[in-house]
Protein backbone atom coordinates (compact mmCIF):
# COMPACT_ATOMS: atom_id res chain seq x y z
CA UNK A 1 0.00 0.00 0.00
CA UNK A 2 0.70 3.20 -0.98
CA UNK A 3 0.48 6.06 1.25
CA UNK A 4 0.81 9.99 -0.31
CA UNK A 5 0.60 12.91 1.79
CA UNK A 6 1.17 16.70 0.10
CA UNK A 7 4.01 17.37 3.33
CA UNK A 8 5.48 14.11 3.57
CA UNK A 9 7.49 12.43 0.84
CA UNK A 10 7.50 8.19 1.23
CA UNK A 11 5.85 7.66 4.98
CA UNK A 12 6.96 4.16 4.75
CA UNK A 13 10.50 5.41 4.77
CA UNK A 14 10.57 8.87 6.55
CA UNK A 15 7.84 8.48 9.12
CA UNK A 16 9.06 7.50 12.90
CA UNK A 17 6.77 3.94 13.33
CA UNK A 18 6.15 1.89 17.03
CA UNK A 19 5.69 -1.48 16.82
CA UNK A 20 4.59 -2.38 20.24
CA UNK A 21 1.60 -0.50 20.11
CA UNK A 22 -1.71 -0.05 18.91
CA UNK A 23 -3.57 2.24 17.23
CA UNK A 24 -5.68 4.70 19.69
CA UNK A 25 -8.35 5.22 17.69
CA UNK A 26 -8.95 1.91 15.46
CA UNK A 27 -6.86 -0.53 17.08
CA UNK A 28 -4.88 -1.66 14.20
CA UNK A 29 -0.82 -2.59 14.95
CA UNK A 30 0.08 -1.71 10.99
CA UNK A 31 1.91 1.20 10.21
CA UNK A 32 0.87 3.44 13.86
CA UNK A 33 3.27 6.32 14.26
CA UNK A 34 5.21 7.05 17.12
CA UNK A 35 2.48 9.17 19.28
CA UNK A 36 4.87 11.06 20.57
CA UNK A 37 5.72 13.32 17.90
CA UNK A 38 1.94 14.64 17.46
CA UNK A 39 3.40 17.05 20.19
CA UNK A 40 0.16 17.51 22.72
CA UNK A 41 -0.23 18.29 25.88
CA UNK A 42 -2.57 14.54 27.13
CA UNK A 43 -0.52 11.49 25.73
CA UNK A 44 -0.65 10.17 22.26
CA UNK A 45 0.97 6.95 21.92
CA UNK A 46 0.15 5.53 18.76
CA UNK A 47 -1.74 6.51 15.45
CA UNK A 48 -1.75 4.60 12.37
CA UNK A 49 -1.37 6.30 8.99
CA UNK A 50 -5.14 5.28 7.83
CA UNK A 51 -6.44 7.49 10.93
CA UNK A 52 -4.15 10.26 10.96
CA UNK A 53 -5.20 10.30 6.48
CA UNK A 54 -9.36 10.46 7.99
CA UNK A 55 -8.31 13.33 10.40
CA UNK A 56 -9.22 10.99 13.42
CA UNK A 57 -5.94 11.93 15.48
CA UNK A 58 -4.19 15.12 14.49
CA UNK A 59 -0.86 16.37 15.10
CA UNK A 60 -0.63 19.20 17.20
CA UNK A 61 0.50 22.59 15.10
CA UNK A 62 1.73 25.38 17.12
CA UNK A 63 0.40 28.91 16.63
CA UNK A 64 4.46 30.36 15.71
CA UNK A 65 4.28 27.42 12.63
CA UNK A 66 0.86 28.80 11.95
CA UNK A 67 1.56 32.26 11.77
CA UNK A 68 4.26 31.36 8.88
CA UNK A 69 1.41 30.94 6.18
CA UNK A 70 -0.66 34.05 5.19
CA UNK A 71 -3.45 34.34 3.17
CA UNK A 72 -7.23 33.08 2.25
CA UNK A 73 -5.56 29.44 2.11
CA UNK A 74 -4.29 29.61 5.73
CA UNK A 75 -6.63 27.43 7.46
CA UNK A 76 -6.55 25.21 4.21
CA UNK A 77 -2.81 24.54 4.40
CA UNK A 78 -2.99 24.11 8.58
CA UNK A 79 -5.78 21.44 8.48
CA UNK A 80 -3.86 19.54 5.57
CA UNK A 81 -0.68 19.38 7.82
CA UNK A 82 -2.77 18.81 11.14
CA UNK A 83 -3.04 14.95 9.10
CA UNK A 84 0.84 14.52 7.76
CA UNK A 85 3.07 12.62 9.82
CA UNK A 86 5.16 14.50 12.15
CA UNK A 87 8.34 14.89 11.64
CA UNK A 88 10.71 13.06 14.66
CA UNK A 89 11.99 16.52 16.12
CA UNK A 90 14.80 16.51 18.64
CA UNK A 91 13.83 19.87 20.10
CA UNK A 92 11.09 21.19 18.51
CA UNK A 93 8.48 21.90 15.07
CA UNK A 94 10.36 24.04 13.28
CA UNK A 95 8.75 23.27 10.22
CA UNK A 96 9.47 25.46 7.22
CA UNK A 97 7.77 27.55 5.01
CA UNK A 98 8.46 28.70 1.31
CA UNK A 99 6.03 30.44 -1.14
CA UNK A 100 3.61 30.57 1.64
CA UNK A 101 2.75 27.18 2.10
CA UNK A 102 4.47 24.28 4.20
CA UNK A 103 7.06 22.60 2.44
CA UNK A 104 7.56 18.76 1.87
CA UNK A 105 9.45 16.45 4.29
CA UNK A 106 12.26 14.83 2.07
CA UNK A 107 13.48 13.16 5.31
CA UNK A 108 16.42 13.14 7.61
CA UNK A 109 19.73 13.34 5.50
CA UNK A 110 22.83 11.89 6.40
CA UNK A 111 26.44 13.13 5.04
CA UNK A 112 26.22 10.33 2.38
CA UNK A 113 23.09 11.52 1.45
CA UNK A 114 24.14 15.13 1.32
CA UNK A 115 27.17 14.22 -0.75
CA UNK A 116 25.00 12.29 -3.58
CA UNK A 117 22.87 15.10 -3.94
CA UNK A 118 25.22 18.08 -4.16
CA UNK A 119 26.40 18.39 -7.88
CA UNK A 120 30.22 17.93 -6.88
CA UNK A 121 30.23 15.70 -4.36
CA UNK A 122 30.79 18.23 -1.97
CA UNK A 123 27.94 17.37 1.16
CA UNK A 124 28.90 20.20 3.20
CA UNK A 125 28.56 22.75 1.01
CA UNK A 126 25.76 21.79 -0.52
CA UNK A 127 24.29 21.37 3.37
CA UNK A 128 25.59 24.66 4.08
CA UNK A 129 23.61 26.33 0.91
CA UNK A 130 20.24 24.91 1.60
CA UNK A 131 20.78 25.25 5.47
CA UNK A 132 18.09 27.43 7.05
CA UNK A 133 19.37 31.06 7.23
CA UNK A 134 19.23 31.37 11.22
CA UNK A 135 20.51 28.34 12.00
CA UNK A 136 23.92 28.77 9.98
CA UNK A 137 24.71 31.85 12.09
CA UNK A 138 24.71 29.34 14.98
CA UNK A 139 27.28 26.92 13.21
CA UNK A 140 30.80 27.91 15.17
CA UNK A 141 32.74 25.35 12.81
CA UNK A 142 31.84 23.81 9.72
CA UNK A 143 33.84 21.06 9.92
CA UNK A 144 32.58 20.37 13.32
CA UNK A 145 29.19 20.62 12.78
CA UNK A 146 29.81 18.10 9.87
CA UNK A 147 31.33 15.48 11.62
CA UNK A 148 28.76 15.72 13.99
CA UNK A 149 25.55 14.92 11.77
CA UNK A 150 24.54 11.53 12.66
CA UNK A 151 26.19 11.62 16.34
CA UNK A 152 24.75 14.65 17.94
CA UNK A 153 23.13 16.59 15.45
CA UNK A 154 19.83 15.66 12.94
CA UNK A 155 19.44 17.23 9.85
CA UNK A 156 15.88 17.24 8.32
CA UNK A 157 15.47 18.32 5.04
CA UNK A 158 12.33 19.91 3.32
CA UNK A 159 11.49 21.12 -0.65
CA UNK A 160 9.32 23.64 -1.68
CA UNK A 161 6.42 22.75 -3.31
CA UNK A 162 6.52 25.61 -5.91
CA UNK A 163 9.77 26.62 -6.29
CA UNK A 164 11.60 23.04 -5.19
CA UNK A 165 13.80 25.47 -2.99
CA UNK A 166 15.41 22.60 -0.67
CA UNK A 167 15.77 23.63 3.58
CA UNK A 168 17.62 21.98 5.84
CA UNK A 169 17.03 22.29 9.50
CA UNK A 170 19.55 20.81 12.30
CA UNK A 171 18.37 20.09 15.45
CA UNK A 172 20.80 18.68 17.98
CA UNK A 173 20.35 16.01 21.25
Amino acid sequence: MTYKFKYFDDPLKNAEFIDEEECQSCGTRKYCLEGEYFDFEEEVISVCLDCLKKGKVKVNIPDYIKDRITGVEKEEKIAELEKTPPVPWIQYNDWPVCCNDFTKYLGEWNRKDFERHSEDGNGLNYLLSILDQSMKERIVNDQTFWEDIGNYTAIFVFECLCCSKRIAIPQSY
